[in-house]
């Protein structure tokens, strides 16, 4: 009796256990294509940025989020027919945001190395930068590979930051390039590195008196991460950045920010 029973209640359990696999739901999608799927159906992508990167991305006198990245973003969905919607991130969590799926993607200058594309894909560079020693106009820093002991100031959770402590430098972290110019400006560090671009766009709006050292310490290309195992986003996200390439689109919001084009 106790055997027969037994034999019962594993027969009912597999059959539960069986419909219960019939009736799951499909969280890929009709076509298996996971997140594009789900943007396509939501009309959203969700844009992990950190907002405090200009001109590539920053919140204006009015709060808005603006910039190069910001432009670019809202032409890749209008054209994928959805709606962007920008989650502001500091940089330092920025990567985790999107691996834990706060948002569907990062669009916001991010540097493609192989210590991230561990962790996340990336697509096609969607624009190439270097990065550059900045010191105050006074300095007599002449050498930017010379920078033993010297105090540096660098973005935290940055390739600047990989590159300071190669070079030797005494690192002092902040979360945004402004901070970094406003204590250059102050006297509490002797130089920056960061982007070239960013940096003389810094230099030209607040008026800071600073000058570059040298050349470019390294060049980098520049991406946009989403998550593994997604390849038919990547595909479509390269596709739409090929195309406002090819047809001028590109060209035209890269001069409205930088006056050059800067693929």
């Amino acid at each position: 009796m106790k055997k027969n029973r037994l034999q019962w209640f594993l027969g009912m359990t597999l059959s539960v256990v069986l419909l219960a696999g019939c009736g799951a739901k499909d969280t890929t999608g009709s076509s298996g294509n996971g997140v594009l799927d789900k943007i396509q159906s939501e009309k959203v992508m969700n844009v992990g940025i950190e907002g405090a990167f200009p001109p590539f991305n920053y919140f204006n006198d009015k709060n808005q989020l603006e910039g190069f990245d910001v432009d670019i973003t809202n032409e890749i969905a209008s054209r994928m027919g959805v709606e962007a919607n920008f989650i502001a991130t500091p940089w330092d969590s920025i990567l985790a945001g999107l691996l834990s799926k706060k948002y569907d993607i990062i669009i916001s200058s991010m540097t493609i190395t192989d210590e991230r594309k561990e962790k996340v894909d990336f697509t096609d560079p969607y624009y190439r930068t270097g990065a550059q020693l900045f010191v105050p106009e006074s300095s007599a820093i002449t050498d930017p590979t010379n920078l033993k002991g010297v105090k540096i100031g660098v973005s935290i959770g940055t390739t600047f930051e990989q590159k300071a402590a190669e070079l030797g430098a005494e690192m002092v972290t902040y979360k945004s390039d402004l901070l970094t110019f406003e204590d250059m400006k102050n006297g509490r560090v002797e130089g920056v590195i960061t982007d070239k671009v960013v940096g003389a766009a810094l230099m030209k709006e607040k008026g800071y008196p600073f000058k570059t050292v040298g050349d470019m310490l390294y060049s980098e290309d520049v991406g946009i991460a989403l998550n593994k195992e997604e390849a038919a986003f990547r595909d479509e996200i390269n596709k739409h950045l090929k195309d406002m390439m090819e047809d001028g689109t590109y060209e035209k919001i890269s001069q409205k920010w930088f006056d050059r084009d800067i693929r």
